[in-house]
């Protein structure tokens, strides 16, 4: 049923070496259509939560252009729930990175119970991922709580986040495919230590989470894959009334929004917006098209 959702992982060059399907990391225009064929169908997703909490690292790496949680993201009251967000730090990042940090906005939303509004809560548990979140932000603090007081060597150095790829295949055994990132030195250097970058992932819990599977290639590329559609419009999209994964997508121009789609359990419906997720649409089983 999730045929196309993904693992994250830095890759390893023994790993690229011993795929017949890994041959370089193609364009950013390449189409992932038909790599379903290819990608695990086994991947568990504990009701969306583990893809999505995935796909805020990618975002995270996108947008903020690093994996800083104790420092990019808080944890405050926001429309009555106690949730993750993003701090005054992040925000401030966000706009020195020179935009809005719209995509991780609208995946800390999804943290509302009013996502019930427009997707089945059997698909996805917005209280079940707001926990979760929760949960794993004090599992991100007591790991580095713990290496500063008794392995500091092991502590990510600073680094910035760039995008040299994907979505692609990298042919793993992985979810999905993979969007490709390099970490460098906030000054554009060699980064010096990437395995330590994987004590930097607790908040989409690095440990348990089997969208998450760290290893470190000799060019250090950070490979990501959320479940397609979570962090960009998806590349394709087949039938005239389409499914989307997790019965929503990422669509801040709002293209596909009123538009006919059917949901993951076959239901007829429509795209509407996502409450409090800027720029999420999602499949509302028995909603009537407008457009």
């Amino acid at each position: 049923m999730f045929s196309s959702m993904k693992k994250f992982a830095l890759l390893t060059a023994f790993s690229l070496i011993a795929s017949a399907c890994t041959a370089g990391i193609p364009s950013d225009e390449e189409s992932v259509e038909g790599l379903a064929d290819t990608i695990s169908s086994g991947c568990n997703t504990s009701s969306g939560i583990l893809p999505t909490m995935a796909s805020l690292g990618v975002a995270s790496a996108m947008e903020l252009k690093r994996w800083e949680p104790l420092t990019d993201f808080t944890r405050a009251t926001v429309n009555g729930l106690y949730q993750l967000t993003l701090s005054s730090a992040g925000l401030s990042r966000c706009a020195a990175m020179g935009n809005s940090c719209q995509n991780i906005k609208g995946l800390l939303g999804l943290q509302d119970t009013s996502v019930s509004q427009v997707i089945n809560q059997n698909r996805f548990n917005p209280s079940s991922y707001r926990q979760e979140l929760l949960s794993a932000y004090d599992r991100q603090f007591q790991r580095i709580d713990s290496i500063k007081k008794n392995t500091p060597s092991l502590l990510p150095a600073p680094h910035n986040l760039t995008k040299v790829g994907g979505p692609t295949n990298l042919g793993i055994g992985a979810c999905g495919p993979h969007w490709v990132f390099k970490p460098t030195t906030p000054t554009g250097g060699v980064y010096p230590n990437p395995v330590n970058l994987k004590n930097n992932l607790y908040f989409i819990n690095q440990n348990t989470n089997p969208f998450v599977a760290f290893t470190v290639t000799s060019e250090a590329n950070v490979a990501i894959d959320p479940i397609d559609g979570d962090n960009s419009t998806p590349v394709t999209t087949s039938g005239t009334c389409p499914t989307y994964e997790l019965d929503r997508v990422y669509d801040p121009s709002n293209t596909f929004l009123g538009k006919c789609c059917v949901t993951v359990s076959g239901v007829n419906g429509a795209m509407q917006a996502i409450p409090r997720a800027p720029g999420y649409l999602g499949c509302k089983g028995g909603a009537v098209p407008t457009r």
